[in-house]
């Protein structure tokens, strides 16, 4: 009895490392208040809020992201143009329109998985991050 205990709990603890090491990076995401609209992002771009934008700590300017709604599986790219507080970590900042394709407003925030994507649209092998 033992031994089968040890092995399915060996398997689960196999399982969930394999899970969370298959690519992506774990984060919650929100979005911009309409106020910022019209305002400067670091890039220097203006931000407005129907563009496929996104602010963050963690990934360099310019970077395209796939961020994925973890309950619903919804995807949206959007482009980091735009910086947000170090101590905002493990976020990621979503224009309007952009969180408006993965989850309800209403929501505020949401857990999402987030892949860094190449000059292709597909996934990294690297994290893209500073």
């Amino acid at each position: 009895m033992k031994t089968i205990i040890l092995l399915v709990t060996a398997i689960a603890i196999s399982t969930a490392g394999f899970s969370q090491t298959s690519g992506g990076t774990n984060a919650k995401a929100t979005f911009y208040s309409k106020s910022f609209n019209g305002r400067k992002t670091a890039t220097g771009e203006t931000y407005w809020d129907h563009l496929l934008t996104a602010a963050s700590n963690i990934y360099k300017l310019g970077t395209k992201l796939l961020v994925v709604n973890k309950a619903t599986g919804k995807k949206v790219t959007v482009t980091v143009n735009d910086r947000m507080a170090p101590s905002l970590k493990g976020r990621v900042d979503l224009s309007k329109s952009a969180f408006q394709k993965i989850a309800s407003l209403d929501k505020g925030i949401v857990p999402v998985k987030v892949y860094v994507l190449d000059e292709n649209g597909e996934p990294k092998e690297t994290d893209g991050s500073l």
